[in-house]
């Protein structure tokens, strides 16, 4: 039985995929139609008398114009799109074949072939055509050459011709006709086969190029599978550490099990905000979550935004300690530097930044209160227009030396409005 898709989308898409495929070749064919028919036109007035050239030239001329009409619907999205042409395609040529085999007849004495035999050849000669013109539409090939047996079986009946001859000429006929439509279904059913097996590739190639745009800023993806060397390297981006308070007692005081679901919690809270907040995150380390404005994926994001992270963040996790009565608050450090982003390794893919401001930014969220903010002084100076901060402090960083630090304003912290997440 012909194949077909259960989902009528993907056996549209097959339909269309194959015909557009297979263009070239139906081309062809129509083509090497039409070449044959013209040398015949040329070479048939050297032998056959006047009438029976105008004859054969009327039926040439009724196939060539719908050949070329073929070709010409090739270039069309209709073509592409209904394949139930192929019906209209092909017994519009079977016209134009009759036509031919009744002006061929007539030259019998000529051609020393029958009319009777004309039609044989002839007809075969369509069906091969048909065989592998009827792209993708084995269901309407059968139909139609259900409709040429048929035809063929009323030309029998009516032809002059003995009870044995008839019933030898017409089973060669249908094993020759079976043979086309064994070629057309098989042809079909290779593409099918190839086109499953394709579409397949197709959307586990998608799963694995999702899941690389999902651990790559697409920017970075993209030059991975060019083959390119990920480097780049940032003027000003603002770096964001964000730390579990007192994480050593409640690790102590939870289960492994319910440790883990918290961390997930308290990490899956930090995604969200960084996603409504356009900053990019980097990666997990241990109970701290590291990510970055203005670096690969956050474009031109400022100091202002990651510090709107952070409240971000700080409202979220407050609320969520709320709801399970589990005493979970955040610090959040954040410094303003140079860093240089890449990926490295052959392995488990990872856009990361390294640089002293990456190291800064982790020291200064050592120093910030519980459900604090603190920042350096570059970040102060980016982001004072904006945000409200309270005085200087000094304070002396470990592998950094003293250094100017400002905590984010306790009002503007403590006070959030609580929106939704």
């Amino acid at each position: 039985m012909p194949g077909r898709f259960e989902d009528p989308a993907v056996e549209r898409a097959y339909v269309e995929g194959e015909r557009r495929a297979r263009i070239p070749g139906t081309r062809f064919l129509a083509a090497m139609g039409m070449v044959t028919l013209i040398s015949y036109i040329g070479f048939n007035p050297l032998h056959f008398p006047r009438e029976g050239v105008i004859a054969y030239n009327i039926a040439a001329a009724v196939f060539l114009t719908f050949l070329a009409g073929v070709i010409g619907l090739t270039f069309t999205r209709f073509y592409i799109a209904r394949g139930w042409i192929d019906i209209v395609i092909f017994s519009a040529l079977g016209v134009a074949m009759i036509m031919l085999i009744d002006a061929l007849g007539d030259q019998a004495a000529i051609t020393g072939i029958s009319r009777f035999g004309m039609a044989i050849v002839n007809l075969g000669i369509l069906v091969v055509f048909a065989a592998v013109g009827f792209v993708a539409t084995t269901r309407y090939f059968l139909a139609w050459a259900a409709l040429v047996v048929v035809l063929y079986l009323a030309f029998l009946i009516q032809a002059d011709r003995g009870i044995v001859n008839k019933v030898y000429t017409f089973t060669n006929f249908t094993t020759f006709l079976t043979f086309a439509a064994f070629v057309n279904w098989d042809i079909d059913r290779r593409a099918r086969k190839t086109f499953a097996a394709q579409r397949a590739l197709d959307i586990e190639r998608q799963k694995t190029e999702d899941l690389l745009f999902n651990v790559l800023p697409p920017a970075v993806a993209q030059r991975l599978r060019e083959g390119q060397a990920v480097a780049d390297s940032f003027s000003d981006v603002s770096v964001v550490f964000i730390d579990i308070v007192g994480f050593s007692q409640l690790a102590r005081r939870l289960s492994p099990g319910m440790l883990v679901k918290v961390l997930n919690e308290v990490f899956s809270i930090a995604d969200g905000c960084a996603d409504r907040s356009g900053v990019e995150k980097v990666k997990t380390i241990g109970d701290a979550y590291l990510a970055v404005a203005g670096g690969q994926a956050s474009g031109d994001r400022g100091a202002s935004e990651a510090i709107h992270f952070g409240r971000e963040v700080i409202r979220a996790i407050r609320r969520f300690a709320a709801e399970t009565g589990l005493d979970v608050r955040v610090r959040v450090g954040i410094h303003t530097g140079p860093v240089v982003g890449g990926v490295v390794g052959s392995r488990r893919y990872a856009y990361d930044y390294w640089g002293d401001t990456m190291n800064v930014a982790s020291r200064i969220e050592g120093i910030a209160e519980p459900d604090g903010i603190a920042v350096s002084e570059s970040t102060y100076f980016s982001a004072r227009d904006a945000i409200d901060f309270a005085g200087a402090e000094l304070h002396t960083l470990k592998g950094v030396g003293e250094v100017k630090v400002y905590r984010v304003d306790a009002a503007t912290v403590c006070n959030l409005p609580e929106e939704g997440p």
